[in-house]
């Protein structure tokens, strides 16, 4: 693609990030501090906005990129504007839950973009899961949703992660031919990066500009949901859907981890709190940008595993083993990472 247009995508969304702070300041479109909130200054919910009009726009004026992708933005946008809603609303964990549901079956159903397969993990052949095709679709779906936005904790986290699993994404996908989704995740990376320049911390800047809101965590949770299901599925795979757990670990393990165990407290598992691992992190004396750094970086050392095993032909069984290894390793032990 041409570079012209990677560096649309980050102007585009930079441009609109400015021009919409002050649309979001008057009509209230702003995250408040208080409660389990740390920030001291009311901050704008427009990143998920920034950022999509950055993919819409270049994808608007790439053809090829519209027509393969056109169902994808369609569906972002209910998705964004229901999460432009909980922003300004705060719905309900059902309402929420609905609608992400409808949307996945959406996908699912209209545009035809299914798991059909969960690849050779138990060493008996490939998973083909048949009837069980669209309600597996809609789970796993919903989860990513869930998952990256349960990571939107602390300025630059999910941003952060979402990058890296979309660098994986994208490497593999040009690496077996898939130009025009390689290009699109350029695309997406380089609006994220936008983003991230007015979120992120630095030394020089103690506070982030603006946030993604929930609109951008979970529009960003079903791109990324869109582009596994695609890149895992069909006759020319990019990859097995094994590795989708490596690229997305971070998110994966923190959220899983907390579905199980705050049942087991007798606390919903849709309830914001402060029990996420970047929390516990925080609570040990670690600054946000040390937190975000460890956990980038753990992102990577995952998805480099991943990565590495793809490269040298392990079956997926034994990956997804490892897998659930390391999981079962972070699910006794994570309780001891806060700080007593």
């Amino acid at each position: 693609m041409n570079q012209i247009y990677l560096l649309s995508s980050f102007f585009v969304t930079g441009l609109a990030l400015f021009a919409l702070k002050p649309v979001a300041v008057k009509v209230g479109l702003v995250d408040h501090p208080g409660g389990r909130k740390t920030h001291s200054a009311a901050t704008p919910l427009i990143g998920g906005l920034g950022i999509f009009l950055g993919i819409f726009c270049v994808s608007a004026l790439t053809p090829g990129l519209l027509a393969e992708y056109a169902s994808l933005l369609s569906l972002s946008a209910l998705v964004l504007f229901m999460g432009t809603v909980d922003d300004a609303k705060e719905l309900t964990p059902f309402i929420r839950m609905t609608g992400h549901s409808l949307v996945a079956l959406a996908m699912a159903v209209v545009a035809g973009l299914q798991l059909t397969s969960l690849g050779n993990l138990l060493y008996f052949g490939d998973i083909n899961l048949g009837l069980l095709s669209i309600p597996v679709t809609i789970f796993a779906t919903v989860g990513v949703i869930n998952a990256i936005n349960m990571s939107d904790g602390i300025d630059g986290l999910s941003g952060g992660l979402v990058i890296v699993a979309l660098g994986f994404i994208g490497l593999l996908a040009f690496a077996n031919g898939h130009v025009g989704t390689a290009s699109f995740i350029i695309v997406m990376i380089c609006s994220i990066m936008a983003f991230l320049s007015l979120n992120f911390r630095r030394p020089w800047k103690k506070k982030a500009l603006i946030y993604l809101g929930d609109a951008g965590s979970t529009m960003l949770g079903f791109i990324l949901a869109w582009l596994v299901i695609e890149s895992t599925q069909g006759d020319n795979p990019s990859f097995a859907p094994v590795y989708a757990l490596w690229f997305l670990a971070v998110p994966l393990f923190d959220t899983v981890n907390l579905l199980i165990k705050r049942p087991m407290q007798g606390i919903s598992p849709v309830k914001p709190g402060t029990d996420h691992l970047h929390h516990n992190l925080l609570s040990r004396g670690y600054s946000v940008e040390q937190v975000v750094m460890m956990l980038v970086g753990v992102s990577i050392t995952m998805g480099s595993i991943g990565l590495l095993g793809y490269s040298m032909g392990a079956s997926d069984s034994s990956m997804f083993q490892l897998f659930v290894a390391l999981f079962v390793l972070y699910f006794v032990f994570s309780d001891h990472i806060k700080a007593k």
